[in-house]
């Protein structure tokens, strides 16, 4: 479910590269590039009757839910894939946890003894995620695991500009909005975590919560640092404030953000340095956007 954009739209490639049948569930409203490798489904995520039509009388080995956000959405796909599929790959985020000055592990947020609550009209995108996960591990009868993906970055299909905007910033000599202090924060690479999907998915029986992120972790300065020398540039910055909307889109929050991998790794899953991915990627971003 999703799949036509970003790091999706990578694991349905690496998944057809390596001859797996796929099939794609989207509203239909998003072109994708994948011709007639795959199956198409047309549904909405939020329709739980047009969801059991849409996947009536199928059975799927592994099912990857890149949309997921609420609590409601995960009842939705326990109602319908109970005994329609063979292990669940849930699309989480580290949104889910706590500050903790410490590398965060996957202990540090327990969704099988975390409450959900069903009738919430609205929620944050950090609450959504935990009430989904709790709720997929306390009810679900099939096999789940929740990547909790670190902050995303690409250099050439991130629909979110993200990580161009402090490309062309820096080349430009823009100011950049940052807090006073610096935070360290987890990155992966839309390829990295695409082919750990893809290894959760078909390579693991493994059950449970896991964090998907390269090693080491960058402050937004320190990121820009390292994006000047690539550009041969050096950086500016400045002290922004959330309510005033002058901080730069990876200023989200005054405290580090540090995963461990460290369970990914015990599974056999490397993880590279994100210090190792960013010169390909600051080449690519410049050149789409021609700097």
């Amino acid at each position: 479910m999703g799949g036509t954009q970003f790091f999706g739209r990578r694991l349905v490639h690496l998944l057809l590269d390596e001859g797996h049948d796929v099939t794609i569930a989207t509203r239909g409203q998003t072109p994708d590039d994948f011709g007639d490798a795959v199956t198409r489904v047309k549904m909405d995520r939020t329709d739980q009757e047009g969801m059991a039509k849409a996947f009536a009388d199928q059975y799927y080995d592994v099912v990857y839910d890149q949309i997921c956000f609420t609590p409601r959405d995960a009842q939705m796909a326990v109602n319908v894939f109970s005994g329609h599929v063979g292990r669940y790959v849930l699309t989480s985020s580290m949104a889910v946890y706590k500050h903790k000055d410490d590398e965060l592990v996957e202990e540090d947020f327990s969704p099988q003894h975390y409450p959900y609550d069903l009738t919430v009209n609205d929620y944050t995108y950090a609450e959504g995620k935990r009430q989904a996960e709790a709720y997929f591990f306390q009810k679900a009868p099939f096999p789940v695991v929740a990547v909790r993906v670190a902050m995303v970055v690409s250099g050439t299909d991130d629909f979110t500009g993200r990580f161009d905007y402090y490309v062309e910033h820096v080349s430009k000599g823009t100011s950049i909005g940052v807090f006073d202090t610096e935070h360290p924060i987890s990155y992966v690479t839309a390829s990295d975590i695409a082919e750990f999907l893809k290894f959760m998915g078909t390579e693991t029986d493994f059950v449970g919560p896991i964090n998907g992120n390269n090693s080491d972790h960058l402050s937004i300065q320190v990121l820009c640092q390292k994006i000047g020398e690539y550009v041969g540039k050096a950086p500016l910055f400045h002290v922004g404030a959330h309510e005033d909307k002058t901080l730069s889109p990876y200023a989200m929050f005054t405290y580090d953000w540090r995963l461990s991998n460290a369970q990914a790794a015990a599974l056999g899953f490397k993880f590279s340095s994100i210090l190792d991915a960013l010169p390909s990627m600051v080449k690519e971003s410049v050149a789409r956007l021609q700097l």
